[in-house]
């Protein structure tokens, strides 16, 4: 299927490419929050997406307290309620509160060993698995012209047309995690929450050979001490 290129700047697409380090340094403690991580190791990083989904509780309520305003307005100015209108706001603040509490699961899963990616669908929908290299990644911003958001890391859909926003608010530094993480040939990326697992990492890429990237880059990554680096380069030859 070809894909259109219809988000990012000048409609084009984030390369697959380590160019800088990263800021995303994810501490070994915050890990323990399932409310943001699911898991983190040199396997597998799972990030919990469900965040914004407090989002419908709160529309949903809004909706009601928008249902209850309405009735006591119009029963202290004596006149007929309506129906329709009245029912309409319970309908969707009902919708909103049933999916907040009936949603599936919302996960971004970089599969590292394997190299794929999942990461959620709209709705009900079930998640999109492919593998990291096929994946189409841009920024997208909602409500440009009237009141723009901050620019989110967009993955497209296989159709081509939409996409799911993923991670924080810095495009290029959630991207750039990615990608680095998702090559299984280089070291694992900054933070304490690797930390245990470099060693294990390390050894893996050495009896492997210490093969080359899978993805270009032009910032350097190092390994943890410069006596397994200077291995890495005397094996693997980078």
């Amino acid at each position: 299927m070809k894909i259109k290129k219809r988000y990012g700047k000048h409609g084009g697409y984030l390369p697959h490419c380590v160019d800088r380090d990263v800021k995303r340094r994810i501490k070994k403690e915050e890990v323990n929050n399932p409310e943001y991580y699911i898991r983190v190791d040199n396997e597998f990083f799972i990030m919990n997406e469900a965040i914004a989904m407090d989002t419908y509780k709160h529309i949903g309520f809004l909706f009601y307290g928008a249902l209850l305003l309405t009735i006591i307005v119009r029963l202290s100015h004596n006149k007929d309620v309506s129906l329709l209108f009245t029912s309409l706001l319970f309908i969707i603040g009902c919708l909103h509160i049933i999916y907040y509490y009936t949603h599936p699961k919302k996960e971004l899963i970089l599969d590292r060993m394997n190299g794929n990616i999942t990461f959620p669908n709209y709705f009900y929908g079930k998640p999109f698995t492919m593998p990291f290299k096929d994946c189409l990644a841009a920024w997208s911003m909602k409500n440009v012209g009237v009141a723009p958001t901050t620019p989110r890391l967009s993955l497209l859909h296989p159709n081509g047309y939409t996409s799911t926003d993923v991670m924080g608010g810095d495009v290029l530094e959630d991207w750039s995690f990615m990608v680095w993480y998702m090559d299984k040939n280089r070291p694992l990326p900054p933070g304490t929450a690797f930390d245990e697992y470099r060693l294990q990492d390390f050894e893996r890429r050495k009896a492997e050979g210490f093969p080359k990237p899978l993805y270009p880059g032009s910032f350097a990554t190092p390994e943890r001490t410069s006596s397994q680096h200077k291995e890495r380069k005397i094996i693997g030859g980078w």
